[in-house]
C-alpha cells in the first residue's frame, strides 16, 4: 500500500518556539551573569589591597559579553559551542587564580570550577571526566602561576577530587533522568519529549548540512480490536515487536518516536518524499503488522507540530482509502 504524501504548505508559518532558549543556554547564561556579579563584588570590596581589581573588571566585561553571545547566538549554533565556552571559562578562571594575592583569594576563585563542572556534567554527561581533568590541570597551573608561599597542594587535591566526584554523580543522574524523560518505556523508542529534542537538534543541522527532512506519521490498523480481543498484554507485545523490527530497518540518522498508543512519528533527514516512501516500504517488510501512513516534507521555517499535522491529515486520507478499498 502506497503512503499518502501531503502537499507542502502554501504559507509556511514562522515558528515561535524556535526562538525559545534551550535549558543549557539559559543555565550557562545564568552562570556567566553570576560570575560577573561575583567579580563585581570582589572588585568593589577587595579582600586585600593587592587583589587583582583591574583584571576582575576586565573579566566582568568578558563574562557579560559571553553571556550576551550565549543568549542571542548560541541557539543557532551546535551545542558543542557551549562546551567550548565552558572550557574557555575554566581557563579564564585559572588566569584569575594565577593573579591571586592570597591563598584565600585563590580558593575563593576556585568555587567557579565546581559550578562549571556541575553544568558540564548535567548537560554534557559524556564530557564530565575530561572536563574534570581540565579543571584539575587548570587549577594546578593557576596555583603555580600565583607563586604563593603557602603550600596549597592539599587545596588542589581537595578541589580536584571534589569536581571529579561531583561531575560523576551529576552525570549519572543526568543520564538516568534524560533516559526516563525522553524514552518510551514499552518500545524503547523516543517519546514526545525525546522527539522534540531530536527535532531541535535536527533543526540546527539543517542550517549546515541537512536541507531536506521528511516527516512520516504512522498509525496501526485495527489495534483497538487487538486489545479488545486478546488483551492489552498482547497489544503491548505487538507494539514492542513491531518497533524493534522497524528500528532495525531504519537508517542510522532516522528518528522513530511513539507519540500515542499506536501512533508513531518518523523523522527522515536528507530524504525527499519519494525516498521516504521507500523507507516506509522497508518498514512494512520488516514486520507483518498492518498500518497506515502519511508523509509530509518539513519546510525549513515550519514548526514541527504544523508538519506533523499535515502528515496526520495524509495518514487519515490513507486510512479512508484503505477502508474504501
Amino acid at each position: 500500500m502506497a503512503s499518502v504524501i501531503a502537499e507542502p504548505p502554501r504559507d509556511v508559518p514562522q515558528s515561535r518556539k524556535s526562538r525559545s532558549r534551550s535549558p543549557e543556554v539559559k543555565a550557562f547564561t545564568a552562570l556567566l551573569c553570576g560570575a560577573a556579579a561575583c567579580l563585581a563584588a570582589g572588585a568593589l570590596f577587595p579582600m586585600t589591597p593587592e587583589a587583582p581589581v583591574r583584571l576582575a573588571s576586565v573579566f566582568i566585561v568578558v563574562a557579560l559579553a559571553m553571556a550576551a553571545g550565549t543568549w542571542f547566538l548560541i541557539d543557532r549554533a551546535p551545542r558543542r559551542i557551549l562546551l567550548a565556552e565552558a572550557c574557555v571559562a575554566c581557563v579564564l578562571n585559572s588566569v584569575l587564580v594565577s593573579q591571586s594575592a592570597t591563598p584565600g583569594g585563590a580558593i575563593a576563585d576556585a568555587f567557579a570550577y565546581v559550578w562549571l563542572t556541575v553544568y558540564v556534567a548535567a548537560f554534557f554527561p559524556r564530557a564530565w571526566w575530561p572536563y574534570g581533568l581540565l579543571v584539575a590541570a587548570a587549577f594546578g597551573g593557576g596555583l603555580i602561576g600565583a607563586g604563593l608561599d603557602a603550600n596549597l597542594f592539599s587545596a588542589w587535591m581537595v578541589l580536584s577530587v571534589s569536581v571529579l566526584m561531583a561531575g560523576f554523580v551529576v552525570a549519572m543522574i543526568s543520564r538516568a533522568m534524560l533516559g526516563r524523560m525522553s524514552t518510551d518505556a514499552l518500545t524503547g523508542t523516543l517519546n514526545r519529549s525525546g522527539l522534540h529534542d531530536a527535532a531541535r537538534r535536527l533543526r540546527l543541522r539543517r542550517r549546515r548540512d541537512t536541507p531536506i527532512v521528511t516527516v512520516a506519521a504512522l498509525d496501526l490498523d485495527g489495534f483497538k480490536a487487538v486489545n479488545d480481543t486478546n488483551g492489552h498484554a498482547t497489544g503491548d507485545r505487538l507494539l514492542a515487536e513491531a518497533t524493534a523490527a522497524w528500528r532495525s530497518a531504519l537508517r542510522a540518522d532516522d528518528v522513530l518516536a511513539r507519540t500515542g498508543g499506536d501512533e508513531f512519528i518518523v523523522l527522515m533527514p536528507n530524504t525527499g518524499p519519494s525516498e521516504a516512501t521507500a523507507v516506509l516500504d522497508r518498514l512494512r517488510s520488516a514486520h507483518p503488522v498492518a498500518w497506515s501512513a502519511g508523509i509530509a516534507p518539513w519546510e525549513a521555517d515550519e514548526p514541527l507540530a504544523a508538519c506533523i499535522e499535515r502528515a496526520d491529515a495524509a495518514l487519515y486520507e490513507d486510512k479512508h482509502a484503505s477502508r474504501a478499498a
